[in-house]
């Protein structure tokens, strides 16, 4: 019985993999249908590559980068380990890495071998990891709920009040969570749990917590000023866009994270990007911006990658 578990095991390797190229198939088919079947309204639109903003947003971009790597290290003090900013800075970018591999684990699994090779113990890297990530997730949300409130409700939750309500309650949950750091770990490690992983013991006060909460929270309005001029970069948007845009764009990189199914949630971010940004652009020019702006965010990762190896 048990050999012919380990057998099925290479078969269901194969099928999810197929079911992954599927999936990137089928969503990059309708952004390819999309952008060939509108060309005339992509090539007529008012495109204007600034070179000055376009600068400007690689450095914000890169900010955003650097002040979520001093939110780590602050989140490794208050668990009992130090560490320098550089050898974090390489630790960052070179896990970071780990996320264009499937099944989304690689980037935890090479932060804490990285961190145990500088002396950080396993549970102390586990547990910033976990923290971190799950901070960053529940912040995405709730901002994106709250800066895509009303365009959402005009466009989906007045057809759907029951999602509009269940959105609020989701907000408060969420905010109920972080303020007891008790029900942050019970929920942490009941999904833990579920994925067969190490549980974690949490450490943290509440308001601890819901200082780091606001930390994340600024680091997407920062990703959302970055993504703002990198728009402002190629078309002129009108500046009002700012705080919808922030939402959509958090939303959208959120919700490619936790599609575990495909490397750097690749095809999902920029599906649920074009479908939030053409409430604003013409749908084949939502769909342009969206791809253009995974090819850049990715520069700026394998420029950070490129200089965490030149870092001794």
């Amino acid at each position: 019985m048990e050999f012919q578990l380990n057998q099925n095991k290479p078969a269901r390797k194969v099928l999810y993999r197929v079911a992954q190229v599927i999936i990137l198939l089928v969503i990059f088919y309708f952004l390819g249908k999309s952008l060939f079947t509108n060309w005339t309204k992509v090539r007529d639109y008012h495109w204007e590559l600034n070179y000055p903003l376009l600068i400007i947003s690689f450095f914000l971009f890169s900010l955003v980068y650097l002040f979520l790597i001093k939110v780590w290290l602050s989140l490794l003090k208050k668990v009992g380990s130090d560490l320098s900013f550089w050898k974090m800075f390489k630790i960052w970018f070179i896990s970071n890495i780990g996320k264009y591999l499937p099944g989304k684990v690689w980037t935890v699994v090479g932060m804490i071998y990285l961190l145990e090779k500088e002396g950080v113990p396993k549970r102390n890297g586990l547990t910033t990891s976990i923290i971190g990530q799950a901070l960053s997730v529940l912040s995405a949300f709730i901002l994106s709920f709250t800066l895509l409130g009303f365009t959402l409700y005009e466009k989906i939750f007045s057809k759907n009040p029951g999602i509009f309500f269940l959105t609020i309650l989701f907000s408060i949950a969420v905010l109920i969570i972080v303020a007891y750091p008790k029900l942050l770990q019970i929920s942490i490690n009941l999904g833990l749990s579920l994925a067969k992983k190490e549980r974690i013991n949490l450490e943290l006060r509440s308001r601890d917590l819901l200082l780091y909460l606001a930390y994340y929270i600024f680091s997407w309005f920062l990703f959302g000023l970055a993504f703002m001029v990198f728009i402002q970069s190629i078309t002129q948007v009108n500046w009002n866009l700012y705080f919808s845009l922030t939402g959509a764009f958090a939303f959208s990189l959120t919700i490619g994270f936790l599609a575990v199914f495909v490397p750097g949630g690749l095809g999902v971010r920029e599906g649920i990007l074009v479908l939030l940004l053409s409430l604003y652009f013409p749908l084949p020019v939502a769909t342009l911006i969206s791809i253009f702006s995974r090819l850049y965010i990715s520069i700026v990762e394998l420029g950070g990658f490129l200089v965490s190896w030149a870092i001794k």
